[in-house]
Protein backbone atom coordinates (compact mmCIF):
# COMPACT_ATOMS: atom_id res chain seq x y z
CA UNK A 1 0.00 0.00 0.00
CA UNK A 2 1.40 3.53 -0.79
CA UNK A 3 -0.60 6.96 0.15
CA UNK A 4 0.59 10.80 -1.24
CA UNK A 5 -0.97 14.01 -1.03
CA UNK A 6 -1.86 15.46 -4.89
CA UNK A 7 -4.51 17.44 -6.16
CA UNK A 8 -6.96 16.11 -7.93
CA UNK A 9 -10.04 17.13 -10.71
CA UNK A 10 -13.18 17.23 -8.45
CA UNK A 11 -14.44 15.62 -11.95
CA UNK A 12 -12.13 13.59 -11.34
CA UNK A 13 -13.20 12.07 -8.40
CA UNK A 14 -16.18 9.13 -7.99
CA UNK A 15 -17.58 6.80 -5.90
CA UNK A 16 -18.32 3.04 -7.16
CA UNK A 17 -21.91 2.63 -7.85
CA UNK A 18 -21.27 -0.94 -8.65
CA UNK A 19 -20.43 -1.88 -4.74
CA UNK A 20 -23.30 -3.48 -2.78
CA UNK A 21 -24.12 -1.03 -0.40
CA UNK A 22 -25.03 -3.70 1.87
CA UNK A 23 -21.05 -4.43 2.63
CA UNK A 24 -19.51 -1.41 1.37
CA UNK A 25 -20.26 1.49 3.84
CA UNK A 26 -19.13 4.90 1.00
CA UNK A 27 -21.20 3.68 -1.63
CA UNK A 28 -24.06 5.32 -0.04
CA UNK A 29 -26.76 7.38 -2.21
CA UNK A 30 -25.80 11.28 -2.18
CA UNK A 31 -28.00 12.91 0.62
CA UNK A 32 -29.04 15.72 -1.44
CA UNK A 33 -30.16 17.54 1.38
CA UNK A 34 -26.78 17.48 3.30
CA UNK A 35 -25.05 18.40 -0.09
CA UNK A 36 -27.65 21.61 -0.47
CA UNK A 37 -26.63 22.51 2.87
CA UNK A 38 -22.66 22.72 2.69
CA UNK A 39 -23.21 24.62 -0.83
CA UNK A 40 -25.45 27.20 0.79
CA UNK A 41 -22.25 28.00 3.23
CA UNK A 42 -19.86 27.49 0.85
CA UNK A 43 -16.33 28.61 1.60
CA UNK A 44 -13.45 27.12 -0.58
CA UNK A 45 -11.27 27.90 2.18
CA UNK A 46 -13.25 25.41 4.53
CA UNK A 47 -12.87 22.36 2.43
CA UNK A 48 -10.83 19.43 3.78
CA UNK A 49 -8.90 16.95 1.95
CA UNK A 50 -10.87 14.21 0.83
CA UNK A 51 -9.53 10.51 1.64
CA UNK A 52 -9.08 8.89 -1.97
CA UNK A 53 -8.26 4.91 -3.19
CA UNK A 54 -6.92 5.04 -6.13
CA UNK A 55 -7.41 1.85 -8.16
CA UNK A 56 -5.72 -0.28 -10.44
CA UNK A 57 -7.78 0.78 -13.30
CA UNK A 58 -6.71 4.64 -12.16
CA UNK A 59 -10.01 5.86 -10.83
CA UNK A 60 -10.22 7.65 -8.37
CA UNK A 61 -13.03 6.44 -5.90
CA UNK A 62 -13.16 8.92 -2.87
CA UNK A 63 -13.93 7.05 0.81
CA UNK A 64 -14.45 10.21 2.77
CA UNK A 65 -15.33 13.60 1.38
CA UNK A 66 -18.38 12.79 -1.40
CA UNK A 67 -20.93 15.70 -0.05
CA UNK A 68 -18.21 18.24 -0.07
CA UNK A 69 -17.13 16.83 -3.24
CA UNK A 70 -20.62 17.31 -5.37
CA UNK A 71 -20.95 20.78 -3.28
CA UNK A 72 -17.32 21.64 -4.75
CA UNK A 73 -18.23 21.11 -8.31
CA UNK A 74 -21.67 22.64 -8.06
CA UNK A 75 -20.07 25.84 -7.03
CA UNK A 76 -16.53 25.49 -8.57
CA UNK A 77 -16.76 23.11 -11.49
CA UNK A 78 -15.41 19.95 -12.51
CA UNK A 79 -11.67 21.44 -12.85
CA UNK A 80 -11.60 22.68 -9.35
CA UNK A 81 -8.30 20.86 -8.23
CA UNK A 82 -8.77 19.19 -4.69
CA UNK A 83 -6.14 18.34 -2.00
CA UNK A 84 -6.63 14.29 -1.25
CA UNK A 85 -4.84 12.04 0.35
CA UNK A 86 -4.52 8.73 -2.15
CA UNK A 87 -3.96 5.67 -1.14
CA UNK A 88 -3.11 2.69 -4.26
CA UNK A 89 -3.61 -1.10 -3.75
CA UNK A 90 -6.09 -0.95 -1.12
CA UNK A 91 -8.43 -3.68 -1.21
CA UNK A 92 -12.07 -3.08 -0.54
CA UNK A 93 -11.89 -4.39 3.27
CA UNK A 94 -8.89 -1.56 3.46
CA UNK A 95 -11.19 0.56 2.01
CA UNK A 96 -14.00 0.31 4.37
CA UNK A 97 -11.70 0.37 7.28
CA UNK A 98 -10.25 3.25 6.35
CA UNK A 99 -13.63 4.77 6.63
CA UNK A 100 -14.80 3.41 9.73
CA UNK A 101 -11.57 5.40 10.99
CA UNK A 102 -12.33 8.12 9.27
CA UNK A 103 -16.14 8.10 10.76
CA UNK A 104 -16.65 6.12 13.47
CA UNK A 105 -14.81 7.85 16.47
CA UNK A 106 -15.48 11.34 15.45
CA UNK A 107 -16.62 13.10 18.26
CA UNK A 108 -19.64 15.57 17.56
CA UNK A 109 -18.75 19.00 18.02
CA UNK A 110 -20.73 21.30 20.09
CA UNK A 111 -22.90 23.81 19.11
CA UNK A 112 -21.53 26.56 21.33
CA UNK A 113 -18.00 25.48 20.60
CA UNK A 114 -18.63 25.81 16.65
CA UNK A 115 -20.24 29.17 16.86
CA UNK A 116 -17.16 30.51 19.09
CA UNK A 117 -15.11 29.00 16.15
CA UNK A 118 -17.65 30.78 13.16
CA UNK A 119 -16.80 34.16 15.00
CA UNK A 120 -13.28 33.75 15.17
CA UNK A 121 -13.11 32.55 11.50
CA UNK A 122 -15.40 35.69 10.24
CA UNK A 123 -18.30 33.56 9.20
CA UNK A 124 -21.29 36.77 8.91
CA UNK A 125 -24.09 34.97 10.37
CA UNK A 126 -22.04 34.03 13.32
CA UNK A 127 -21.00 37.74 13.56
CA UNK A 128 -24.51 39.20 13.05
CA UNK A 129 -26.15 36.86 15.49
CA UNK A 130 -23.34 37.96 18.36
CA UNK A 131 -23.89 41.61 17.57
CA UNK A 132 -27.30 41.27 17.55
CA UNK A 133 -27.57 39.74 20.71
CA UNK A 134 -25.31 41.72 22.89
CA UNK A 135 -27.03 45.27 21.45
CA UNK A 136 -30.00 44.27 23.72
CA UNK A 137 -27.30 45.17 26.53
CA UNK A 138 -27.27 44.08 30.24
CA UNK A 139 -24.31 41.89 29.18
CA UNK A 140 -26.55 39.58 27.50
CA UNK A 141 -24.72 36.87 25.70
CA UNK A 142 -24.80 33.64 23.74
CA UNK A 143 -23.40 30.55 26.01
CA UNK A 144 -23.31 26.87 26.21
CA UNK A 145 -26.44 26.86 28.58
CA UNK A 146 -29.13 29.58 29.46
CA UNK A 147 -29.63 31.50 32.37
CA UNK A 148 -30.87 34.77 32.71
CA UNK A 149 -28.14 36.74 30.69
CA UNK A 150 -26.74 33.39 28.82
CA UNK A 151 -28.68 32.78 25.43
CA UNK A 152 -27.68 29.08 24.91
CA UNK A 153 -30.22 28.07 22.61
CA UNK A 154 -27.13 27.92 19.65
CA UNK A 155 -28.65 26.57 16.99
CA UNK A 156 -32.06 28.43 16.83
CA UNK A 157 -29.88 31.54 16.73
CA UNK A 158 -27.65 31.15 14.23
CA UNK A 159 -31.17 29.85 11.65
CA UNK A 160 -32.64 33.05 12.88
CA UNK A 161 -29.70 35.13 11.88
CA UNK A 162 -29.59 34.52 8.21
CA UNK A 163 -32.60 37.02 8.15
CA UNK A 164 -31.11 40.37 9.24
CA UNK A 165 -32.59 41.74 12.34
CA UNK A 166 -34.37 38.44 13.15
CA UNK A 167 -32.73 37.61 16.61
CA UNK A 168 -32.94 40.94 18.03
CA UNK A 169 -36.15 40.99 17.96
CA UNK A 170 -37.55 37.86 18.77
CA UNK A 171 -35.18 38.06 21.75
CA UNK A 172 -36.85 41.46 22.13
CA UNK A 173 -40.46 40.13 22.16
CA UNK A 174 -39.45 37.13 24.22
CA UNK A 175 -37.96 38.79 27.27
CA UNK A 176 -40.61 41.44 27.22
CA UNK A 177 -43.16 38.78 27.46
CA UNK A 178 -41.25 36.31 30.04
CA UNK A 179 -38.50 37.92 31.38
CA UNK A 180 -34.90 37.06 30.78
CA UNK A 181 -34.96 33.15 32.29
CA UNK A 182 -33.29 30.30 31.32
CA UNK A 183 -36.64 28.74 30.07
CA UNK A 184 -36.88 31.87 27.86
CA UNK A 185 -34.03 31.22 25.92
CA UNK A 186 -35.58 27.77 24.41
CA UNK A 187 -34.84 26.61 21.32
CA UNK A 188 -38.44 25.66 20.53
CA UNK A 189 -40.13 28.68 21.63
CA UNK A 190 -37.41 31.23 20.13
CA UNK A 191 -37.54 29.26 16.92
CA UNK A 192 -41.45 29.36 17.13
CA UNK A 193 -41.66 32.87 17.21
CA UNK A 194 -39.46 33.66 14.41
CA UNK A 195 -41.53 31.35 12.75
CA UNK A 196 -44.49 33.43 13.35
CA UNK A 197 -42.03 36.91 11.84
CA UNK A 198 -40.76 34.76 9.06
CA UNK A 199 -43.79 33.57 7.31
CA UNK A 200 -44.55 36.07 4.27
CA UNK A 201 -46.09 39.24 5.14
CA UNK A 202 -45.55 38.69 9.21
CA UNK A 203 -42.37 40.64 8.76
CA UNK A 204 -43.83 43.96 8.52
CA UNK A 205 -47.50 43.35 9.47
CA UNK A 206 -46.71 42.00 13.19
CA UNK A 207 -47.44 44.31 15.87
CA UNK A 208 -44.35 43.43 18.61
CA UNK A 209 -47.29 44.98 21.82
CA UNK A 210 -49.54 42.97 20.19
CA UNK A 211 -47.72 39.72 20.12
CA UNK A 212 -46.62 40.24 23.51
CA UNK A 213 -49.73 40.26 25.54
CA UNK A 214 -50.33 37.20 23.18
CA UNK A 215 -47.10 35.12 24.72
CA UNK A 216 -47.93 36.43 28.52
CA UNK A 217 -51.98 36.00 28.35
CA UNK A 218 -50.73 32.16 26.98
CA UNK A 219 -48.44 31.49 30.48
CA UNK A 220 -45.06 31.19 30.74
CA UNK A 221 -42.77 29.36 27.95
CA UNK A 222 -42.67 26.21 29.49
CA UNK A 223 -46.69 25.86 29.09
CA UNK A 224 -46.45 27.26 25.72
CA UNK A 225 -43.90 24.31 24.80
CA UNK A 226 -46.19 21.83 26.77
CA UNK A 227 -49.00 22.61 24.55
CA UNK A 228 -46.95 22.66 21.42
CA UNK A 229 -45.02 19.41 22.39
CA UNK A 230 -48.71 17.51 23.12
CA UNK A 231 -49.71 18.20 19.06
CA UNK A 232 -46.83 17.01 17.62
CA UNK A 233 -46.03 13.01 17.24
CA UNK A 234 -43.36 11.84 19.03
CA UNK A 235 -39.86 12.04 16.92
CA UNK A 236 -38.49 15.60 15.05
CA UNK A 237 -36.34 18.08 15.86
CA UNK A 238 -36.95 21.44 17.53
CA UNK A 239 -37.73 23.09 14.39
CA UNK A 240 -40.55 20.73 13.45
CA UNK A 241 -40.94 20.61 17.16
CA UNK A 242 -42.15 24.94 17.04
CA UNK A 243 -44.36 24.50 14.37
CA UNK A 244 -47.59 23.82 16.54
CA UNK A 245 -46.77 26.66 18.98
CA UNK A 246 -46.11 29.04 15.91
CA UNK A 247 -49.51 28.01 14.95
CA UNK A 248 -51.53 28.80 18.08
CA UNK A 249 -49.10 32.26 18.54
CA UNK A 250 -51.20 33.22 15.19
CA UNK A 251 -54.56 31.58 16.16
CA UNK A 252 -54.32 34.12 19.10
CA UNK A 253 -52.75 36.96 17.51
CA UNK A 254 -55.67 36.67 14.76
CA UNK A 255 -58.53 36.70 17.55
CA UNK A 256 -60.70 40.01 16.70
CA UNK A 257 -58.40 41.49 14.01
CA UNK A 258 -60.13 42.64 10.84
CA UNK A 259 -58.66 40.22 7.80
CA UNK A 260 -55.78 42.97 6.35
CA UNK A 261 -54.49 42.65 9.76
CA UNK A 262 -53.96 39.27 10.06
CA UNK A 263 -50.86 37.19 9.89
CA UNK A 264 -50.57 34.50 8.17
CA UNK A 265 -49.41 30.71 8.60
CA UNK A 266 -46.89 28.86 6.92
CA UNK A 267 -45.61 29.82 3.51
CA UNK A 268 -47.98 29.64 0.07
CA UNK A 269 -47.84 26.39 -2.08
CA UNK A 270 -46.76 26.62 -5.32
CA UNK A 271 -49.48 26.57 -7.88
CA UNK A 272 -49.01 23.32 -9.98
CA UNK A 273 -47.38 24.03 -13.59
CA UNK A 274 -49.73 24.10 -17.07
CA UNK A 275 -49.22 21.71 -19.30
CA UNK A 276 -48.32 24.83 -21.37
CA UNK A 277 -45.48 26.05 -18.84
CA UNK A 278 -44.28 22.53 -18.17
CA UNK A 279 -43.45 22.01 -21.81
Amino acid sequence: MKKNFDRIRVGDLTVDPSMDTGRLYMQREEIVAWTDKITEGWDPEMLLPALVSKRADGTYVIIDGQHSNQACIRKEGPDFLRDTMVYEGLTIQQEAKLFLAANKHRKPVKPFDNFRVSLTAGDPIAIRVNDEVQALGDDLQVAASPSANRVGAVQALLAMGKTPGMVNRVLKVVSSAWGRDASTWDNIVLRAVAMVLDWPGNWELADDARLIKVLKRGGSPTIWKQNAVRQRASGGGSASRSTPMALHIIQEYNVGLDREKTLVSGRPKKAPSSPETAS
